[in-house]
């Protein structure tokens, strides 16, 4: 029997936890302790949610297990569990963009899409979940489409391009350097081929799939992962975002061959971190972060924030229609 009181997300983020303490939470592989859940049947089905701002995981619950059980098994402050209708509500405004540094942008949709996709291809979802992110997606949609809130919005590649631009007077000289080929490291790597820079230079721990992406971009140059140390220490700018669990710019094999006399800007987008922090303790090296990434995004808030006021009854609406498509389920159950 579906049974909403059973739905439930647990998760932290960038609103509620800094990227240090984003990090000790990953390394507590919160997804194994879902995983164990899900194998003990403690959990009927589990959807899990990791950007490189939240770590989430929605739920259906079995009669037999307590939320504050499943709390104690993360032990971290600041977590945050939603319950039935909270959580559903909070889920549909997710994937409207209310949640987002860049309010109402597609990528959340997209990573919504991806992470149910995931659970339906390892049989991990349930009927419930589905019929709840089915909704959620379907809303997230019509909801841009309605309100036209990501009309001209920044993504985050968009921003670390500015971000790049602030900290160089030009940059179309600059050697870049992109450690991993991820989504969001292709992302921006559209942005920059696009800006027709020429001196962009790509390595991956996978050589065949770092060819693939050179079929795509012609211009750019493929380093080899293991040579990628003299690749690193020619380049101006390094853009890491792998997702690897360890450094993947180790301190003593960077500063070993780099070049004292010229500036290095390090952009680590990953989380856990890829870069060593301990690099910049060196004057001509600066490193940023995710977190720094969103102090240059201040334009258009206001706005945005009177779109979301404005359509949110778009919301009221779809929680209406799931009640309505639960509703049916049980009677031709």
């Amino acid at each position: 029997m579906l049974n909403l009181e059973s739905f439930l997300v647990i998760g932290v983020s960038h609103e509620h936890l800094s990227l240090e303490e984003r990090e000790v939470f990953m390394k507590t592989r919160p997804k194994n302790i879902i995983e164990n859940l899900f194998k003990e049947n403690r959990i009927k089905s589990y959807i899990n949610l990791s950007t490189c701002l939240r770590i989430e995981f929605y739920l259906e619950l079995n009669e037999d297990i307590r939320i504050t059980e499943i709390e104690k098994l993360f032990n971290i402050k600041n977590i945050y569990v939603k319950k039935s209708m909270e959580a559903v509500d909070y889920l549909f405004k997710l994937s409207c963009g209310f949640y987002s540094v860049i309010k109402g942008e597609d990528q959340i949709l997209a990573q919504v899409k991806v992470a149910h996709s995931e659970a339906l291809e390892n049989n991990h979802s349930s009927k419930l979940v589905n019929i709840v992110f089915n909704k959620a997606i379907e809303l997230g949609k019509k909801f841009r489409t309605v309100s036209n809130i990501a009309h001209n919005a920044l993504s985050l590649e968009a921003i670390s391009l500015r971000f790049i631009k602030s900290k160089f007077d030009d940059i179309k000289n600059k050697n870049i350097f992109i450690l991993g080929i991820g989504d969001l490291s292709q992302d921006i790597l559209k942005i920059l081929v696009k800006e027709e820079l020429k001196n962009i230079y790509i390595t991956n721990r996978t050589y065949h799939t770092a060819e693939q992406i050179k079929d795509k971009f012609p211009s750019i140059n493929l380093v080899d992962y293991k040579e990628k140390y003299k690749g690193l220490v020619k380049a101006d700018i390094i853009i890491s975002a792998t997702s690897a669990p360890h450094y993947v710019v180790e301190y003593d094999k960077f500063v070993t061959d780099m070049d004292r006399n010229k500036e290095y800007l390090f952009l680590d987008l990953a989380v856990p971190r890829d870069v060593d922090e301990r690099l910049i303790e060196h004057k001509n090296i600066n490193i940023c972060n995710l977190d720094d990434i969103w102090k240059v995004y201040n334009e258009n808030t206001c706005n945005r924030d009177k779109l979301l006021e404005e359509y949110s009854y778009l919301i009221a609406e779809q929680k209406e229609k799931l009640l309505e498509k639960i509703e049916s389920s049980l009677k031709y159950a």
